[in-house]
Formats: C-alpha cells, sequence, structure tokens
C-alpha cells in the first residue's frame, strides 16, 4: 500500500485557519517551485520511449477523460547536494478485459457547516511509466536507470474538481479590509462562506487526494515521498494510539494568484499557488505547495496542477518537485 494509501486509514481531518484580516499577502513564492530543469540523459530517454515532452495542446471546454489523453511529469528529489529526476508519463487508456475491473464508484462524503457533502466518483482507466533515476551531473554518481509500469484507475470526477476554485476563495477572504479602524477595535465582521463556497473549498480534499493517487500506484516515488514528511516519535504513537493526520490550508503564506506566463499558461486562465500542511500527532510533518488552474482537458488528467513543491519540515535543503511537462487530449 502506497503512502497516500496509508494516510487515508487514518483519521483525516480538514482543518481551515480563518485568514488573518488585513495580513499582508505574498505576491512572490519559494524558487524551489520552479523546476529544475531536465537532465540531457533524461530528454534523450522520453525521445527514445516516445514520451512527449514540451508538447501542450489546446484547452478544451468538453470536460472527460479519453484513451490516450497524457501527461508528462517531471520529477526532481534534492537531497542535500545531491539531485535526482525522474520521467513520469500518465495516460488514460481503455478497459483491459485481461485486467482488473474498475472498482465500484465510491463517493467522497465530507461533514461541512451545511450538512454531508457529497462528491460522485468515476473511476477511469490509466497506465503510467516511470523512467529513473537519472542523475544531474555533477551532483552524485550515476545510479543504474530502471523503467516501472503501472496500471491503475483515475478519478476522474474527483480531478474535475479542482482546487483552483478553493484556491481562489482562500485567497479573496485573505484580502485586507479597508476599515483599518474595524481592525484596530477588533470587531471586524466575520462573513460565512455560502454553502456553493464551503463545497468548492470541500471539494478540494478529494482533488487533492486523487492527484497524489498517482504517487500511491508508482513505485519507487512513494518512498521518496517517506524521505520527506516528518514522523513522530513512538511516544507521541502511544500518546495518541496510532497516528492522527490533519491535512489543512496554510495561511503563512496563504493562497495567492500567480503570474500565467510563469507558468507558459493562457492569460485567461487563472491560477494560483497553493499551501498545505500535514500535521502528524499536531507536529508539522510535511509542507506542501501547489500550482493550479482550472481542471480543463488536457490537464484534466492531473487535475489541474501545473507543479507540486513537498519540502520536508526540518531540513530546507530536502525537497521534492513534480511538475507537467507536456499535456495532450486525443
Amino acid at each position: 500500500m502506497g503512502l497516500m494509501g496509508r494516510w487515508v486509514l487514518f483519521a483525516v481531518g480538514l482543518m481551515f485557519i480563518p485568514p488573518v484580516i488585513g495580513a499582508e499577502i505574498a505576491t512572490t513564492f519559494n524558487p524551489k517551485l520552479k523546476a529544475i530543469a531536465a537532465c540531457p540523459a533524461l530528454m534523450a530517454a522520453a525521445q527514445t520511449n516516445h514520451i512527449p515532452v514540451g508538447q501542450f495542446d489546446a484547452t478544451s471546454t468538453t470536460n472527460g477523460l479519453h484513451p490516450g489523453d497524457s501527461a508528462t511529469l517531471l520529477l526532481t528529489f534534492v537531497q542535500k547536494e545531491k539531485r535526482t529526476q525522474y520521467l513520469l508519463y500518465v495516460e488514460a487508456v481503455a478497459p483491459d478485459p485481461k485486467q482488473k475491473p474498475a472498482p465500484k464508484p465510491q463517493p467522497f462524503v465530507i461533514q461541512s457547516g451545511y450538512g454531508p457533502m457529497k462528491f460522485e466518483s468515476k473511476p477511469v482507466a490509466a497506465k503510467l511509466r516511470l523512467l529513473g533515476p537519472f542523475t544531474i551531473a555533477g551532483s552524485a554518481k550515476p545510479s543504474p536507470v530502471e523503467e516501472k509500469d503501472a496500471q491503475f484507475y483515475l478519478n476522474e470526477d474527483f480531478l474535475g474538481l479542482g482546487l483552483d476554485r478553493a484556491a481562489a476563495l482562500l485567497w479573496r477572504w485573505n484580502q485586507p479590509t479597508n476599515s483599518q479602524a474595524l481592525i484596530r477595535s477588533n470587531t471586524v465582521p466575520v462573513k460565512k462562506p455560502t454553502a456553493d463556497e464551503e463545497r468548492a473549498v470541500c471539494a478540494s480534499i478529494p482533488a487533492l487526494f486523487s492527484y497524489v493517487d498517482i504517487v500511491q500506484h508508482t513505485e519507487g516515488l512513494d518512498r521518496l515521498f517517506m524521505k520527506l514528511v516528518e514522523f513522530p516519535s513512538v511516544w507521541s504513537m502511544v500518546k495518541n494510539v496510532g497516528m492522527h493526520v490533519n491535512l489543512f490550508f496554510s495561511d503563512d503564506p496563504s493562497a495567492s494568484p500567480a503570474n500565467p506566463v510563469d507558468w507558459k499558461v493562457s492569460a485567461a486562465s487563472p491560477i494560483y499557488y497553493f499551501p498545505w500542511q500535514m500535521d502528524l500527532n499536531d507536529q508539522p510533518a510535511l509542507k506542501i505547495t501547489l500550482v493550479v488552474t482550472r481542471p480543463q482537458p488536457p490537464l484534466l488528467i492531473c487535475g489541474g496542477v501545473i507543479s507540486l513543491l513537498a519540502e520536508k519540515v526540518s531540513d530546507e535543503k530536502t525537497y521534492m518537485t513534480m511538475s507537467i511537462i507536456g499535456a495532450q487530449r486525443n
């Protein structure tokens, strides 16, 4: 069972940290988010294996995954001075009668202030190929390059929920008020989110899990994530009878708009930095920052996530990026 598979077996709490009214909105983000350029050996392997790199089809308004829809992702794992890269290719495929049948659709239900919110699911057959590790020149002794293949089921409906609406709402809620008198008197009124707004925020959970589910089915990548997670002490696990997981939106920094030009997407597409944090037994365990946009094809297969940065809490020199470097619509 992969890392995310283990996470969802624990009690996962969705927490919203209310924005600090009047707080300064971040305008720049961690430079680690920008993917390190693919090394020559990785690019050569992509060409040899007919994996498209640098090819992005135009955005389609017609939703749904179709066999042949694909995404190419570049993963870079940085540990101190050592840097290794992997090439991940994910493709929607027609169901294979020789493989196990699609799992029965299971809705994702989240309790909210408006009662239970249910999100329907739709499994879609997919396959992936992972090539690596490729060692960036000068950082370490090259490792043998391996290929891992797997077949699994993406969740089209969950990916289609996206994370961009939640990021946009959090950014809007974090905008400073114009009434400094209210801030000084500490009487800023709190506006309750509408049912539609709360649903958009709740939808980010199944969308995120479905995106990271790709990691769960990629042999080797889950082990890289394990190197980034700060696990609690044995005494903490005894005290809490295992591990209690909280996954929540960060407010330092908070979600904020990104420049589409920086991420090579259409200027008409809203794009946001979306920071998260994971705690284990109330202790910081992992920092995650996403770059998200609308989950429209050809980016539906990755839930509209353009880039991911996962950072080790106790060591700023150990982190991993996972950025999309190609997306095609069949």
